[in-house]
């Protein structure tokens, strides 16, 4: 039987998204009992007109600590999800008191040195969709992006995301991992892989969340953009990957 004990949730967006993708998932979450925060980085979403191609990656790190901070939080699960991946063990180094698990959710995992762009190799799908340039922006067809993140989606869950999906950020792009800094906190960890995955493939999925110690793995049976067309498998597997007594889980049914 899954722990259904009521936590404290702060969920990090990818790259192109923003805190409102969060928008169904937090529902679940918060009608389970759970507390949920869905900060938005610097330049995404509604702070799009704040931030700009030269952002540095540690105004990402800083984003969330400051929510940490200024909202008390504490035992908090991190989630991450894409280029959150590689925000939040270092908002874990940041803020080591306030988090109690993180969750890498169809994530990177990047390891010492290996930039986002080493780490997940363009599949066709994404290819088709965006063109890194030379200097690292990444020029983006946010309507075919729409369908690599969710092919399982509906004709309105893409026109919702096209119309709210930026570019890409170049700092993200060529931020170095420090993963052996993050298993050097001791923090559990958790990874949670989409079967349907067109951005980060089931096999890449697995191997990162093989990087992690002693990680607790849980699938969902979606594309990248879980979030958004799986919601409530979603908050299954979270809660699976969260449960004290845990063991690894595989969350694939479509009840949504």
């Amino acid at each position: 039987m899954i722990d259904t004990a009521p936590r404290t949730f702060v969920l990090v967006h990818g790259g192109g998204h923003g805190g409102w993708c969060w928008q169904r998932l937090a529902r679940e979450l918060r009608a389970r009992g759970h507390d949920v925060w869905t900060p938005t980085l610097t330049g995404f979403g509604e702070r799009r007109h704040l931030g700009g191609p030269d952002t540095p990656f540690a105004t990402f790190v800083t984003d969330i600590v400051h929510v940490l901070d200024h909202e008390d939080l504490h035992d908090v699960v991190l989630v991450g999800h894409s280029m959150g991946g590689v925000v939040v063990p270092r908002v874990a180094e940041a803020a080591r008191e306030r988090i109690g698990r993180v969750v890498w959710l169809a994530a990177v995992v990047a390891n010492d040195g290996e930039t986002l762009l080493d780490a997940v190799p363009q599949t066709p799908e994404v290819a088709r969709a965006v063109t890194i340039e030379p200097d690292g922006t990444a020029r983006t067809d946010h309507r075919l992006m729409a369908e690599v993140l969710m092919p399982e989606g509906t004709d309105e869950d893409r026109a919702w995301v096209t119309a709210r999906h930026c570019a890409y950020p170049p700092a993200a792009l060529v931020e170095p991992g420090r993963l052996s800094a993050f298993r050097a906190l001791d923090i559990p960890a958790s990874y949670i892989a989409a079967t349907a995955d067109a951005a980060i493939p089931l096999a890449l999925a697995r191997t990162f969340a093989a990087r992690l110690p002693d990680a607790r793995y849980a699938e969902v049976d979606a594309g990248h953009d879980l979030m958004i067309t799986r919601p409530r498998a979603t908050a299954d597997g979270l809660e699976a990957v969260c449960a004290e007594a845990a063991a690894n889980t595989d969350t694939d049914t479509d009840t949504d």
